[in-house]
């Protein structure tokens, strides 16, 4: 690990998001305001220009570019390991930060030693409100989830229990897990128990994370005062049915890392066939009615 220099540290990963970084950088910049903080931009080898906006439009941002994609969570770790700061902001490309969100989420983090990790409250360009915290996944949920009770009854703490519907997002609240599009970690977690688990790619990384980090004996927090726009999905969506598939693979990984039992691990394989192939199929229709 480097050894610290700064409070604050952005880690910002990047693949083909032209239409996006500069936002990012140019909001980011203007929440930390006259600090000088450190800006590390991961590129997994892009191909539509990205890193040359960036060098162009903001200097202060220093590129690692790897020579092939090597992965969203490999590329979180060597922003980990680059990183100075004290507090290091994991953030996605297709973000936009609002107001003074980076400085509050510090300031927060800092200020109870026994927070391991905080995230914002989440809304999207068009400003609706994001699902910004979510529980830990259990077989049950993924039930509900799969045969559409989460969503016809979103609000109730036992179907909606995972995506956390029933909360209201105004409350300040530890939770199992922030969602990691802008995720907070505190260095001194990270030199405790470690990298992401590159294992999981794209998806469940941060879940895992933050399960780490409530087992290292810190907390996770739920911090609304700061907001983030986010475009879900915007750095995944060009790679649609790969990105099914990586979801069901780290889905799988992450039970069997946390959940194991005798019937679980069949059931879960046959509920994820299911949603697979029905995902599938309502992509093709989709495509078939924009044709």
């Amino acid at each position: 690990m480097t050894e610290n220099k700064t409070e604050i540290s952005i880690v910002l990963i990047s693949y083909n998001g032209r239409e996006f970084i500069e936002d990012c950088l140019r909001t980011t910049v203007e929440s930390l305001g006259n600090t000088s903080p450190e800006i590390i931009v991961i590129d997994n080898a892009s191909g539509d220009g990205t890193t040359e906006i960036i060098e162009s439009k903001f200097p202060q941002a220093r590129i690692i570019k790897n020579k092939t994609n090597l992965g969203f969570a490999r590329a979180v770790n060597q922003g980990l390991e680059a990183a100075s700061g004290e507090y290091i902001l994991l953030l996605n490309q297709d973000t936009r930060i609002r107001g003074d969100a980076i400085p509050k989420l510090a300031r927060k983090l800092k200020s109870d030693p026994r927070l391991g990790t905080i995230g914002p409250r989440f809304v999207g360009f068009d400003g609706k409100l994001q699902y910004s915290a979510r529980a830990f996944p259990r077989y049950r949920d993924l039930f509900f989830e799969y045969t559409g009770l989460a969503c016809l009854f979103p609000r109730s703490k036992i179907f909606g229990r995972w995506k956390m519907g029933w909360f209201d997002h105004v409350t300040e609240s530890e939770v199992d897990q922030p969602m990691g599009a802008a995720l907070m970690v505190r260095r001194e977690v990270v030199d405790k128990i470690g990298l992401f688990d590159e294992s999981f790619g794209i998806f469940f990384n941060d879940v895992d994370y933050c399960r780490r980090v409530i087992e290292a004996g810190y907390k996770n927090l739920y911090y609304p005062e700061a907001v983030i726009e986010h475009f879900v999905g915007g750095s995944t969506r060009k790679r649609k049915a790969r990105m099914i598939l990586e979801s069901h693979r780290a889905m799988f990984k992450y039970f069997e890392k946390y959940n194991k039992s005798v019937w679980g691990m069949p059931i879960l394989y046959f509920w994820g066939m299911v949603l697979f192939i029905s995902a599938f199929i309502r992509a093709g229709c989709n495509k078939l009615t924009r044709s």
